[in-house]
């Protein structure tokens, strides 16, 4: 499982020490690389992310413990989607004495944080949509998902012109449905919330993750046994300056 390769790491922007454990692909190494990235970062008690941005588009899904984002004293509970556009300052992020899990997903890898008000930040901004949302989940209880009759879709953000959006997918035991078309934006990730995804005579429950290329067919998504509830993140199409 990917959380045996859970490691402790000294956190940058908060200086204190939480745990990374990477999903796909590898750790940044200071530049963009047209790779997909994804990690389940998992902050310590009460810890603190300052104020930063990335030089890529990305969505962050909390799934466990509690939070909040910016200054609003309002928590987070899980599950609630973030997305968060290139060059677009967001947070800071703090954790609640539980903790706080969240998976960060790109399309690339990134170069590293940009910390907002360090000397130097601003030049390192470049023109952006500076599109910033969050998007909350509740899931269904076992016995509700498992009497499902037909899969439900429900769009947690409009569909943006370049295809930037996201959606959660709701079905029953062994239902079949096909996902939005990957030629219409960047990439997708599928998470998996609840019940599983049957998937190459295999079955992935909870936290598993799929990416599809912007390339690649659309996606033909398939329940488990007690279905399924996944969450589809739908990258917008590539910037140029991050081509």
């Amino acid at each position: 499982m990917a959380l045996q390769q859970r490691v402790p790491r000294k956190s940058k922007l908060s200086d204190g020490v939480h745990w990374r454990t990477p999903f796909i692909g590898g750790a940044s190494n200071g530049v963009i690389r047209d790779e997909p990235q994804a990690f389940l970062l998992e902050m310590n008690a009460n810890e603190v992310l300052r104020q930063h941005f990335y030089q890529v588009d990305q969505f962050q899904i909390f799934v466990s413990g509690s939070g909040r984002m910016g200054k609003t004293t309002d928590p987070l509970s899980p599950i609630t989607v973030h997305y968060s556009d290139h060059h677009t300052g967001y947070g800071p992020i703090t954790a609640g004495p539980q903790g706080y899990g969240y998976f960060t997903l790109r399309v690339q890898h990134d170069g590293g944080a940009t910390y907002i008000g360090e000397p130097g930040y601003r030049e390192m901004l470049k023109p952006s949509r500076k599109r910033h949302f969050t998007a909350q989940i509740l899931l269904s209880i076992t016995p509700v998902l498992a009497e499902l009759k037909e899969t439900v879709i429900e769009s947690l953000t409009e569909t943006g012109d370049d295809g930037l959006g996201a959606c959660l997918m709701r079905m029953g035991p062994s239902a079949k449905a096909t996902g939005p078309n990957p030629l219409d934006g960047g990439g997708q990730y599928y998470l998996v919330l609840s019940g599983s995804l049957e998937h190459a005579q295999k079955s992935y429950g909870p936290w598993s993750l799929v990416f599809v290329d912007s390339t690649e067919a659309p996606f033909d998504v398939q329940a488990g046994s007690k279905g399924l509830e996944v969450v589809v993140l739908m990258f917008p199409k590539r910037h140029p300056d991050t081509a």
